[in-house]
Order: structure tokens, then sequence, then C-alpha cells
């Protein structure tokens, strides 16, 4: 019975360890135990009968197993390797502090740190624009270099270095003067800055775009026709067609949204429209020209170029509207339809020109008001009064 007895513990000796091993508690030789072979001793194996527990272990969360032997099981909210208040489920980076979901992100370094999926960049940081390099505050995107710079609020919008006294806005309407770099033309009247809504015929500029009244407040018959190049000689159709317009309105008007058609359709194919700041004082003549460019147009001087746009004159009869878009379609301001066959007096190289006592825009649709250009237009041989009062009726 003894002997049997010597047998089994001899047959049960642990497996033993160098003792140099004892400080780290690694295995590596004999002397120390480490049952389940996984390099760590039994003194710090917090069970050593399992391979997948000891201090080096990863510890899978809220399993019921303290696999890293800290004395608990992690969970998954409260699991927070580096200790910055995020759990590992939430921290994109959780064995470095500086990295986690409120951290403020470093712009172009490569790194996430507020584990949004992307690194930062100066270019787009708060979205309007400009760096953090010219960006006086990269956080708020009403603040850049040019912004309206509200007065007296404390805030230097404009990237300036101060901010606005009160006197930039003497009136109280939001919007600084123009001496301060804002867009009110009126410091005294706190119905006009930028962008306000105008009043037709109060000669008021309301919204200081230099004109009493824009497009919108147009009605048919304030805007005529009154002279038309669509076949000139000396250059091509293609550079030298234009017409001109006259302002019957009595006030100044700001053109930008006009639209001009060939079509009465005003089909998409077959109109231009006024992109930009154009205004048309009392009375005068505007000339649109299908390119500005007076070194091709036959010497023209174009008050617009509408660049083709689709609007193209047919030499022996064509259709010419100028309206503005009303709902889902258009109101006409104005109209001519010129028509050889119908008597109107058509002829190459010569505008066709409206008598200066029937600018109106029901005079002229007869073809008994019109008549051919005799004066000299531009720099070539053809003949039309572009900008001024017809020369040849």
């Amino acid at each position: 019975m003894l002997s049997s007895l010597l047998f089994l513990l001899a047959a049960c000796e642990p497996t033993t360890i160098a003792s140099d091993a004892k400080d780290s508690g690694v295995a590596s030789g004999s002397d120390l135990v480490d049952l389940d072979g996984d390099g760590y001793l039994e003194q710090v194996d917090c069970n050593d009968a399992d391979a997948a527990v000891n201090p080096g272990a990863d510890d899978v969360p809220d399993d019921g197993v303290d696999q890293d032997c800290d004395g608990l099981d992690a969970t998954a909210t409260t699991d927070d390797a580096d200790g910055d208040g995020y759990p590992d489920a939430v921290d994109c980076d959780d064995v470095n502090p500086a990295v986690n979901p409120g951290a403020a992100d470093s712009p172009d370094d490569g790194v996430d740190q507020d584990c949004d999926g992307v690194d930062a960049t100066t270019s787009t940081d708060d979205g309007d624009g400009f760096p953090a390099t010219v960006d006086c505050d990269d956080t708020d995107p009403l603040v850049y270099p040019g912004a309206p710079d509200a007065s007296g609020d404390g805030v230097d919008q404009d990237c300036d270095g101060v901010d606005n006294p009160p006197s930039a806005d003497a009136d109280g309407d939001g919007h600084a003067n123009e001496t301060y770099g804002g867009d009110d033309c009126d410091d005294a009247n706190p119905n006009v800055f930028g962008g306000a809504d105008e009043s037709r015929g109060d000669d008021v500029d309301s919204d200081c775009d230099g004109a009493d009244f824009g497009v919108d407040a147009l009605l048919a018959g304030d805007l005529v026709i009154t002279e038309i190049m669509y076949d000139p000689d000396a250059v091509g159709d293609s550079e030298g067609e234009w017409f001109e317009v006259y302002n019957a309105t009595g006030h100044i008007v700001n053109l930008e949204g006009l639209v001009g058609a060939d079509d009465a359709a005003y089909d998409a194919a077959d109109i231009f429209t006024v992109s930009s700041v154009l205004l048309a004082p009392v009375g005068d003549r505007l000339v649109f020209g299908i390119t500005s460019d007076t070194a091709i147009n036959g010497g023209i001087t174009a008050d617009y170029d509408y660049a083709g746009g689709g609007v193209s004159l047919n030499n022996s009869g064509d259709d010419l509207y100028l309206g503005v878009p009303s709902g889902r379609s258009y109101l006409t301001i104005d109209a001519v339809v010129y028509d050889e066959a119908a008597g109107w007096p058509l002829a190459k190289g010569l505008s066709i020109e409206l008598k200066d006592s029937a600018a109106t825009s029901t005079a002229n649709d007869s073809a008994s008001n019109w008549c051919e250009a005799t004066s000299r237009a531009g720099s070539t041989t053809d003949k039309g009064s572009p900008g001024a009062v017809s020369s040849g009726c």
C-alpha cells in the first residue's frame, strides 16, 4: 500500500521552474510550478488549471470570468484600459488616453483623436471654408475674414482684430455700415441694408444694390425693346448680334434675373438669364450683346454679354422676349416678333430701330414704327445706334 502511494506522488510531481523566474512570475525552469503551461507561475496565476487565465490575458467583458487575474471581470461599460473615462466599446484607441470621443482632434496630424472616423483638417474644421491659419475662430462658422461683424456683441466676426463698435450699426438693424465693411448703405434707416425687401417706385434703394427695385417688381411694358441687330454683315451672327432695351419705368432698376428668350415658351434651350447686378438708369438704353468682346463683335459696347445663351436671331424673322420668372412660368415684360414677309424693314448689316416716339411695348409690335439704321455702328460698316436714340426714323 505504501509503495503504491509513493508511486502516485511521483507521477503527479508538478512541472518545476527555475528560481530566477520568481520575480516576474513567468515559468522558465525548474523549482516553480506552472500547472497549465501558460508561462505564468501558480503564485501569480489565479487559475493555474486554465491556460486562458493569467495576468497577461485579455479579460473578456461580462462572461463571469476574471481572465487577467485583476480580481474582477471586465464589463463592456466600464472597461477603460487607458483611464480616460471612455470604455473600450466607444474608445477607438483604449491604450491612449488622449484619444476618445470627447477629445479635441488636432488637424492634419494623421490621428483621429475624437474617434469620428476622420482626422480633422485645417481647411474644413468649422465648415466656413477658411483654414485655421487665417480663421481667428475655427470652431465657429460665422467667424472668418470678411464675415459680417455684428456691432457691439463682443465678437470679432470678420477677424480684423476688433469687434465693430455700436456706432457701426447706428440704426440698430443688425447690419454694419459700409465704413466698417458692412452692407448697410443708409445707417440712419433701419429698413435699408443688404438683402432688405424692396418697394416698387419709392425711390429708396432698400437692399443697397444701387437700384430702386429689381425684376421681381417689373410690370408688363416697363422695359421696351427698341433696336435689334439680327443679321450683321461685317462679322458673323454668332459674334455680332445684339439688341437694345429701354427702361421706361422712371426709376433705376436692377435687371439681375431678367430672362431673354427667342421662344414664346421660354424653352430652356433658347433663353439666357442676367446673372449679375445690371443697373438700368432712368430712361437709359442698355445693349445686350451675344459677346462683349469688341475685337470680334464689330466694336459694339455691350452692357451685358449673354454669351449666346441659346438666343440666336433668325435673319428673315424671329421672336424676341423679355420676361421674369412667375411661379412655374414667366411674365413677359415686352416682346417683338419681326418678320420680313409681314413688311418689316430687314436688310443685312443694318439694325432695325424703333421710332423714339413709339418707345412703348405696344407700339413696337407694329412694323410701321421700325426703320433701317442709317448711322455707323461700332468700328465696322454695319449700321445702328446701340445705346442711343434711333438714327434713322
